[in-house]
């Protein structure tokens, strides 16, 4: 008998060694929202981009820090290192831009490029033509937001163009993303076919809501973003009529904000996933992420290490360093 416990105790501590050994092996983002005070400021920090899938991120976001008395929104880039300590079990964050490297000096001198008087919201890079890299915003112009480019698009004229409207100039157009079988978000120059469709706001009916685009693929996607010919845009069949707003798609998942009814206060955060019948009834993140408070403009990525995916977005909850915040949280692999 006593042999018998023995054994079992034995093997009861290897299969504790087992499982610390493989929760240290695999990286962990943590399940609560953790604000991100390597790059906050006292002001409003908003509407972030991850543009490449790895642990080093040169993030993107809207801040109104630059010009505290105008208080306009312009882009800017920090790094962000994520790094999963195997030994330890623990994730540590740290940014400098003096990780910046000679490869992305091009990229943050980008980003620079696009700072003007006016509002910068809602970056997105992608790649449409390797290996240029493209920054996507939305810009305030007249009272009305448009989707710009960073660099200028050479037309087939050879003329310079700036912005392209999918509706009508007197709506707001925001936030595109874009998505197809084969994409995914930051890994363009790895993988990953092209994008399919392309999804953004607009408040042409009155509220917020999601629509989506179809990309030929005979020709550049800015090209035909930027010709200036009617296309042929529809609504999700997931909006509601409240504002649905904000929306990031990374693969087959949709994250975005809506103020619809049912949610913790303000815009909550949800995500629905990419099916054969098209988008899945919306899911509220829930109270761990979610607050009373706005939470805005989600991104996500994916990292080999770790065992659940990164998710950042911004949100004005009290008691952190003012205004809106960025914030980091792990979601799962849907």
């Amino acid at each position: 008998m006593r042999a018998y416990v023995s054994t079992l105790l034995a093997f009861a501590s290897l299969f504790f060694l087992s499982c610390e050994s493989q929760k240290l092996k695999n990286g962990q983002f943590p399940d609560q929202p953790v604000n991100l005070r390597e790059i906050n400021s006292p002001y409003d920090d908003i509407n972030s981009d991850i543009p490449f899938i790895n642990h080093q991120v040169p993030l993107v976001f809207s801040t109104n820090r630059s010009n505290p008395q105008t208080r306009d929104f312009n882009l800017t880039v920090r790094f962000l290192d994520f790094t999963w300590d195997k030994s330890e079990g623990v994730l540590r964050v740290n940014s400098s831009n003096t990780l910046f490297d000679k490869g992305f000096e091009s990229f943050r001198d980008m980003v620079r490029r696009t700072e003007s008087t006016s509002n910068e919201k809602g970056p997105y890079s992608f790649i449409d033509s390797p290996p240029d890299r493209l920054l996507l915003y939305s810009r305030e112009v007249d009272g009305v937001y448009s989707i710009f480019a960073e660099p200028e698009v050479l037309d087939f004229s050879n003329r310079r163009i700036q912005s392209f409207r999918m509706t009508e100039n007197s709506s707001h157009e925001m936030y595109p993303s874009f998505y197809g079988k084969e994409f995914v978000k930051g890994a363009e120059t790895t993988s990953n076919g092209r994008p399919e469709l392309m999804l953004f706001t607009s408040n042409k009916d009155g509220q917020f809501d999601l629509y989506e685009t179809e990309l030929p693929s005979s020709q550049s996607v800015l090209l035909f973003l930027f010709k200036n010919e009617p296309k042929t845009i529809r609504k999700l069949s997931l909006n509601s009529t409240s504002n649905d707003h904000m929306p990031f798609v990374f693969g087959d998942l949709l994250v975005f904000a809506s103020d619809r009814p049912g949610g913790y206060g303000g815009y909550d955060l949800y995500y629905s996933k990419k099916t054969v019948s098209g988008w899945s009834e919306p899911v509220n993140l829930g109270p761990q992420i979610n607050s009373v408070h706005d939470e805005y403009r989600p991104v996500v990525s994916s990292y080999p290490e770790f065992a659940n995916q990164l998710m950042i977005f911004s949100s004005n909850r009290p008691g952190e360093m003012g205004g809106f915040d960025l914030y980091f949280v792990g979601i799962p692999k849907f």
